[in-house]
């Protein structure tokens, strides 16, 4: 039966509905509302340095290179590699050093805990070998919470402008571009196009090194570093010569060619004498950018040598002297 009154029954429904919006609009949380529950201090993580399975293949990188993070948040590094690295803030103005391996603001810890953009703040030695030879404990993480907005850039301070990254710090609430499944797939592409492209050095390497008598001391550039001698054994007769070149490290990585007892400190001075090698111990000190260090192997045997820097990771090698 059809109601007498369709017009008031229809306002009746048209008032229940409107006062049912009305609730929901006034129990929803306004934008600001949301952003401020929403906001909670995050910790974002990064990794500093790569290396291939066997530690030949180093990489010079902060991954990812660049994060988004808001005002009170904080970003954890862990260290990534064998090579030392350090992860340093410098203040406006303050022109990026060279590395001072002696120098305790270099690679000891510097500064608090939180970064307001004004003072120097250093992570001090980060690597994952517990000794790195150097007069400072091994750092195997670093945070720093953030205080105020801007775009801040920092750098290792061992491999200097080849390694820099950048944290952007928006206001608190601010909504986050990535997440940190988005940075760490991104740090796990980028980790392996480097040590491809360390693989890749390594092999031209290999192939420049075509003589028993010249054997190339690693091999860098501006993104990877190759830890190992390149022709690693070697055979001569007694009489011959030797010749470790560090032509093919383009970025400076400085290494040293040792023989027998190792130095007391991994800075010692040259040790024994080069040119009339009979064994026993032999230290090149560390040479210099384009140098070489020539040996001249005097009596039949089997000699081992190491670079003192780099022999956790397998930078060792042979020369068998024969008569």
């Amino acid at each position: 039966m059809l109601s007498r009154h369709p017009d008031r029954r229809r306002r009746a429904v048209l008032a229940v509905l409107a006062s049912l919006v009305l609730a929901l609009i006034v129990a929803a949380p306004s934008r600001a509302d949301v952003a401020a529950a929403e906001h909670h201090a995050r910790t974002w993580h990064v990794a500093v340095g790569q290396e291939s399975r066997d530690k030949a293949v180093q990489g010079m990188a902060f991954l990812p290179g660049e994060v988004w993070i808001n005002v009170g948040d904080t970003v954890s590094w862990r260290a990534r590699s064998a090579e030392i690295h350090t992860v340093t803030f410098l203040p406006p103005g303050q022109r990026l050093p060279e590395f001072n391996p002696v120098d305790h603001r270099q690679i000891r810890r510097q500064g608090g805990q939180t970064h307001d953009g004004r003072t120097y703040l250093n992570s001090g030695i980060m690597s994952t070998m517990p000794k790195t030879g150097l007069d400072a404990p091994s750092v195997g993480t670093y945070q720093l919470r953030f205080t105020r907005t801007g775009d801040f850039v920092y750098y290792c301070l061992v491999h200097g402008r080849a390694m820099k990254g950048t944290v952007h710090v928006r206001p608190a609430g601010t909504a986050y571009p990535h997440s940190q499944a988005y940075y760490d797939a991104q740090a796990r592409h980028e980790a392996a196009r480097i040590i491809g492209h360390g693989e890749a050095l390594w092999q031209r390497t290999r192939h420049a090194a075509t003589d028993d008598h010249h054997v190339f001391a690693g091999a860098a550039d501006d993104t990877a570093m190759v830890m190992r001698f390149i022709r690693q054994e070697v055979t001569v007769r007694v009489g011959e010569k030797v010749t470790f070149d560090m032509a093919r490290n383009a970025f400076y990585v400085p290494h040293t060619v040792t023989f027998g007892p190792e130095p007391s400190s991994i800075l010692a001075p040259p040790i024994g004498n080069p040119a009339h090698f009979r064994g026993g111990q032999l230290h090149s000190g560390i040479i210099p950018p384009g140098k070489t260090f020539t040996v001249t192997f005097e009596k039949a045997g089997t000699f081992h040598y190491i670079c003192v820097l780099h022999d956790g990771m397998g930078m060792v090698g042979t020369v068998t002297v024969r008569r």
